[in-house]
Protein backbone atom coordinates (compact mmCIF):
# COMPACT_ATOMS: atom_id res chain seq x y z
CA UNK A 1 0.00 0.00 0.00
CA UNK A 2 1.26 3.80 -0.99
CA UNK A 3 0.12 6.49 1.56
CA UNK A 4 -0.77 9.57 -1.19
CA UNK A 5 -1.78 11.98 -1.80
CA UNK A 6 -1.20 14.57 -4.30
CA UNK A 7 0.43 17.73 -3.88
CA UNK A 8 -0.84 20.16 -2.01
CA UNK A 9 0.18 23.58 0.26
CA UNK A 10 1.22 22.72 4.14
CA UNK A 11 -1.63 23.84 5.60
CA UNK A 12 -1.64 26.87 8.33
CA UNK A 13 -1.57 26.77 11.55
CA UNK A 14 -4.73 27.27 12.99
CA UNK A 15 -3.87 30.01 15.20
CA UNK A 16 -3.18 31.99 11.54
CA UNK A 17 -6.46 31.27 9.80
CA UNK A 18 -8.52 34.69 11.13
CA UNK A 19 -12.20 33.75 12.22
CA UNK A 20 -11.19 30.27 12.56
CA UNK A 21 -11.29 30.52 16.77
CA UNK A 22 -13.96 31.40 19.19
CA UNK A 23 -16.85 30.17 16.47
CA UNK A 24 -18.65 27.54 15.76
CA UNK A 25 -17.56 25.35 12.83
CA UNK A 26 -20.93 23.57 11.18
CA UNK A 27 -19.34 19.88 9.35
CA UNK A 28 -21.76 19.36 6.74
CA UNK A 29 -21.43 16.08 5.67
CA UNK A 30 -22.75 14.32 2.31
CA UNK A 31 -21.84 10.72 2.40
CA UNK A 32 -18.21 10.97 2.99
CA UNK A 33 -18.07 14.34 1.63
CA UNK A 34 -18.09 18.01 2.91
CA UNK A 35 -19.99 20.90 1.40
CA UNK A 36 -18.33 24.05 1.57
CA UNK A 37 -18.90 27.29 0.38
CA UNK A 38 -17.60 28.15 -2.73
CA UNK A 39 -17.51 32.29 -1.86
CA UNK A 40 -13.68 33.04 -0.90
CA UNK A 41 -15.66 36.49 1.08
CA UNK A 42 -16.34 34.88 4.51
CA UNK A 43 -14.12 35.37 7.47
CA UNK A 44 -11.72 33.21 7.00
CA UNK A 45 -11.86 32.39 2.95
CA UNK A 46 -11.93 28.27 3.69
CA UNK A 47 -15.61 27.78 2.86
CA UNK A 48 -16.80 27.44 6.36
CA UNK A 49 -20.71 27.59 6.37
CA UNK A 50 -22.30 29.69 9.01
CA UNK A 51 -25.90 29.75 9.67
CA UNK A 52 -26.87 31.44 7.05
CA UNK A 53 -25.35 29.43 4.34
CA UNK A 54 -27.17 26.12 6.27
CA UNK A 55 -30.64 28.29 5.86
CA UNK A 56 -29.30 28.51 1.99
CA UNK A 57 -28.92 24.64 1.77
CA UNK A 58 -31.91 23.99 3.29
CA UNK A 59 -30.35 22.73 6.50
CA UNK A 60 -31.82 24.20 9.78
CA UNK A 61 -29.15 24.31 12.89
CA UNK A 62 -30.30 21.30 14.19
CA UNK A 63 -31.10 19.12 11.20
CA UNK A 64 -29.51 15.85 11.30
CA UNK A 65 -26.60 16.62 13.74
CA UNK A 66 -24.86 13.57 15.36
CA UNK A 67 -23.80 13.47 18.73
CA UNK A 68 -19.81 12.66 18.09
CA UNK A 69 -17.43 13.49 20.87
CA UNK A 70 -14.43 15.53 19.65
CA UNK A 71 -11.92 17.43 21.07
CA UNK A 72 -11.77 20.73 19.24
CA UNK A 73 -9.64 23.62 19.89
CA UNK A 74 -10.45 26.05 22.63
CA UNK A 75 -12.96 28.15 21.73
CA UNK A 76 -14.50 26.19 19.04
CA UNK A 77 -17.65 24.79 18.59
CA UNK A 78 -18.01 21.87 16.41
CA UNK A 79 -21.60 20.78 15.10
CA UNK A 80 -21.90 17.69 12.34
CA UNK A 81 -24.58 17.34 10.18
CA UNK A 82 -25.30 13.64 8.69
CA UNK A 83 -27.08 14.51 4.91
CA UNK A 84 -27.55 11.97 2.27
CA UNK A 85 -24.19 10.87 -0.02
CA UNK A 86 -26.88 12.54 -3.38
CA UNK A 87 -27.03 15.51 -1.57
CA UNK A 88 -27.01 18.33 -4.23
CA UNK A 89 -25.87 22.02 -2.50
CA UNK A 90 -27.72 24.72 -4.23
CA UNK A 91 -25.68 26.74 -6.49
CA UNK A 92 -22.94 28.69 -4.58
CA UNK A 93 -21.66 25.43 -2.83
CA UNK A 94 -19.19 22.62 -3.43
CA UNK A 95 -19.44 19.07 -2.20
CA UNK A 96 -15.61 18.03 -1.85
CA UNK A 97 -13.38 15.27 -0.36
CA UNK A 98 -11.33 15.25 2.48
CA UNK A 99 -8.35 14.95 0.62
CA UNK A 100 -9.39 18.16 -1.17
CA UNK A 101 -10.31 19.65 2.46
CA UNK A 102 -7.04 19.25 3.62
CA UNK A 103 -5.26 21.28 0.97
CA UNK A 104 -7.05 23.99 1.55
CA UNK A 105 -7.91 24.17 5.39
CA UNK A 106 -5.18 24.57 8.21
CA UNK A 107 -4.12 21.10 10.10
CA UNK A 108 -5.78 21.12 13.12
CA UNK A 109 -8.89 21.81 11.05
CA UNK A 110 -8.62 18.89 8.49
CA UNK A 111 -7.67 16.63 11.52
CA UNK A 112 -10.82 17.47 13.47
CA UNK A 113 -13.10 17.01 10.06
CA UNK A 114 -11.34 13.84 9.43
CA UNK A 115 -11.62 12.37 13.28
CA UNK A 116 -15.43 13.24 13.15
CA UNK A 117 -15.88 11.47 9.48
CA UNK A 118 -14.69 8.79 11.19
CA UNK A 119 -16.69 8.60 14.19
CA UNK A 120 -19.90 9.57 12.29
CA UNK A 121 -18.75 6.58 9.49
CA UNK A 122 -18.42 4.21 12.87
CA UNK A 123 -22.26 5.57 14.13
CA UNK A 124 -23.51 4.92 11.04
CA UNK A 125 -22.40 1.58 10.32
CA UNK A 126 -22.89 0.07 13.83
CA UNK A 127 -26.52 0.66 14.07
CA UNK A 128 -26.73 -3.10 14.67
CA UNK A 129 -24.54 -5.44 16.08
CA UNK A 130 -22.41 -8.02 14.44
CA UNK A 131 -22.77 -10.85 17.26
CA UNK A 132 -26.96 -11.05 16.90
CA UNK A 133 -28.21 -8.55 14.82
CA UNK A 134 -30.06 -6.76 17.02
CA UNK A 135 -30.31 -2.27 17.14
CA UNK A 136 -27.54 -0.56 19.11
CA UNK A 137 -27.46 2.16 21.10
CA UNK A 138 -24.58 4.89 22.40
CA UNK A 139 -23.25 4.39 25.59
CA UNK A 140 -22.71 7.29 27.23
CA UNK A 141 -20.14 6.25 29.41
CA UNK A 142 -17.36 5.58 26.57
CA UNK A 143 -16.66 5.35 23.24
CA UNK A 144 -18.90 2.62 22.36
CA UNK A 145 -21.87 1.18 20.17
CA UNK A 146 -24.13 -1.08 22.36
CA UNK A 147 -26.23 -4.54 21.78
CA UNK A 148 -29.59 -3.45 23.01
CA UNK A 149 -29.58 -7.17 23.49
CA UNK A 150 -26.79 -9.29 24.25
CA UNK A 151 -24.66 -6.07 25.26
CA UNK A 152 -21.82 -6.41 22.53
CA UNK A 153 -19.56 -3.49 22.40
CA UNK A 154 -18.39 -2.28 19.14
CA UNK A 155 -15.90 0.42 19.21
CA UNK A 156 -14.63 2.64 16.49
CA UNK A 157 -12.60 0.46 14.26
CA UNK A 158 -8.68 1.97 13.83
CA UNK A 159 -6.74 -0.12 11.52
CA UNK A 160 -2.99 0.86 12.13
CA UNK A 161 -0.45 0.75 9.17
CA UNK A 162 3.29 0.93 8.61
CA UNK A 163 4.67 3.80 6.16
CA UNK A 164 8.61 3.61 5.43
CA UNK A 165 11.03 5.67 3.95
CA UNK A 166 13.50 3.50 2.47
CA UNK A 167 17.64 4.88 2.21
CA UNK A 168 20.47 4.12 0.35
CA UNK A 169 23.27 6.73 1.78
CA UNK A 170 22.00 9.61 -0.40
CA UNK A 171 19.10 8.22 -2.30
CA UNK A 172 15.85 7.15 -0.93
CA UNK A 173 13.35 4.74 -2.19
CA UNK A 174 9.88 6.32 -3.49
CA UNK A 175 7.35 4.07 -5.79
CA UNK A 176 3.94 4.97 -7.72
CA UNK A 177 0.39 3.25 -7.10
CA UNK A 178 -1.43 2.99 -10.04
CA UNK A 179 -4.09 5.10 -7.94
CA UNK A 180 -2.20 8.08 -7.78
CA UNK A 181 -2.12 11.22 -9.57
CA UNK A 182 -0.21 11.44 -12.90
CA UNK A 183 3.46 12.16 -11.44
CA UNK A 184 3.06 10.88 -7.91
CA UNK A 185 5.96 9.42 -6.23
CA UNK A 186 5.62 8.54 -2.35
CA UNK A 187 7.16 6.32 0.39
CA UNK A 188 5.88 2.75 1.06
CA UNK A 189 3.31 1.43 3.16
CA UNK A 190 0.94 -1.24 4.30
CA UNK A 191 -1.30 -2.56 7.01
CA UNK A 192 -0.37 -4.60 9.81
CA UNK A 193 -1.81 -8.57 9.91
CA UNK A 194 -3.00 -10.34 13.10
CA UNK A 195 -0.36 -11.27 14.45
CA UNK A 196 2.30 -8.94 13.14
CA UNK A 197 4.46 -6.40 15.06
CA UNK A 198 4.92 -3.40 13.40
CA UNK A 199 8.54 -4.11 12.34
CA UNK A 200 7.67 -7.08 11.25
CA UNK A 201 4.80 -5.42 8.59
CA UNK A 202 7.73 -3.07 7.82
CA UNK A 203 9.82 -6.20 6.41
CA UNK A 204 7.31 -7.77 4.41
CA UNK A 205 5.74 -5.28 3.25
CA UNK A 206 8.90 -3.62 1.49
CA UNK A 207 9.68 -7.46 0.51
CA UNK A 208 6.52 -8.24 -0.70
CA UNK A 209 6.16 -4.78 -3.08
CA UNK A 210 9.36 -3.76 -4.13
CA UNK A 211 11.86 -7.01 -3.32
CA UNK A 212 14.39 -5.65 -1.11
CA UNK A 213 15.62 -6.06 2.22
CA UNK A 214 15.78 -2.86 4.84
CA UNK A 215 17.30 -2.67 8.14
CA UNK A 216 18.14 -0.79 11.45
CA UNK A 217 14.53 0.77 11.76
CA UNK A 218 14.05 3.62 13.16
CA UNK A 219 11.14 5.47 14.81
CA UNK A 220 9.95 8.50 13.13
CA UNK A 221 6.13 9.43 14.09
CA UNK A 222 2.51 8.57 13.37
CA UNK A 223 -0.43 10.18 12.30
CA UNK A 224 -4.28 9.53 11.99
CA UNK A 225 -5.13 9.21 8.56
CA UNK A 226 -8.90 9.20 7.86
CA UNK A 227 -8.95 7.31 4.61
CA UNK A 228 -10.77 5.37 5.83
CA UNK A 229 -9.78 4.91 9.40
CA UNK A 230 -5.80 4.46 9.16
CA UNK A 231 -3.15 5.12 12.00
CA UNK A 232 0.03 5.46 9.85
CA UNK A 233 3.32 4.57 11.45
CA UNK A 234 6.11 5.92 10.10
CA UNK A 235 9.93 4.46 10.45
CA UNK A 236 13.14 5.18 8.35
CA UNK A 237 15.09 2.37 7.73
CA UNK A 238 18.11 1.09 5.28
CA UNK A 239 18.19 -0.79 2.50
CA UNK A 240 20.11 -4.21 3.26
CA UNK A 241 20.03 -5.88 -0.28
CA UNK A 242 18.20 -6.80 -3.17
CA UNK A 243 17.49 -5.32 -6.49
CA UNK A 244 14.44 -3.49 -6.95
CA UNK A 245 11.30 -5.29 -8.12
CA UNK A 246 7.65 -4.21 -8.46
CA UNK A 247 4.52 -6.40 -7.54
CA UNK A 248 2.71 -4.92 -10.50
CA UNK A 249 -0.05 -4.56 -8.42
CA UNK A 250 0.27 -2.11 -5.73
CA UNK A 251 3.06 -0.68 -7.07
CA UNK A 252 3.21 -0.14 -10.68
CA UNK A 253 7.13 1.78 -10.44
CA UNK A 254 9.47 2.06 -7.80
CA UNK A 255 13.34 4.00 -8.09
CA UNK A 256 15.13 5.41 -6.50
CA UNK A 257 15.83 9.19 -6.03
CA UNK A 258 18.63 11.68 -4.29
CA UNK A 259 17.52 15.67 -3.27
CA UNK A 260 19.23 16.43 -7.01
CA UNK A 261 16.92 14.11 -8.71
CA UNK A 262 13.42 13.98 -7.78
CA UNK A 263 10.54 12.44 -8.97
CA UNK A 264 7.67 15.02 -10.63
CA UNK A 265 5.57 15.04 -8.20
CA UNK A 266 5.81 14.29 -3.96
CA UNK A 267 2.87 13.51 -1.58
CA UNK A 268 1.51 16.85 0.25
CA UNK A 269 2.36 18.68 2.91
CA UNK A 270 -0.06 17.58 5.43
CA UNK A 271 0.87 13.59 5.10
CA UNK A 272 3.13 11.82 7.12
CA UNK A 273 4.57 10.83 3.64
CA UNK A 274 5.98 14.18 2.61
CA UNK A 275 7.20 14.63 6.02
CA UNK A 276 9.20 11.99 5.42
CA UNK A 277 9.92 13.06 2.72
CA UNK A 278 11.41 16.29 3.45
CA UNK A 279 12.92 15.00 6.63
CA UNK A 280 15.39 13.02 4.47
CA UNK A 281 15.91 16.00 2.35
CA UNK A 282 16.80 17.84 5.07
CA UNK A 283 19.71 15.28 6.79
CA UNK A 284 20.64 14.50 3.19
CA UNK A 285 21.41 18.23 2.19
CA UNK A 286 18.36 18.52 0.16
CA UNK A 287 16.26 21.46 -0.77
Amino acid sequence: MLVDCGPGPQGRPLSEAPGSTNSTLHLVFAGTRLVLSRSTDGEDGLGRLTPADLLDLGVNDGERIVPVDLTPPDGLDVRIHDLPADFEPAPGYEVVGLREVGRRWPEELFRLSGTALQKLEWIRTHRFCARCGHPTARRLDHQAMACTDCGQLHFPRVAPAVIVLVQRETEMLLGRSPRFAEGVYSTLAGFVEPGESLEETVHREIREEVGVEVANLRYFGSQPWPFPHSLMVGFVADWASGDIVVDGEEIEDARWFSPNRLPPRLPYGLSIARKLVDDFLQRVGGA
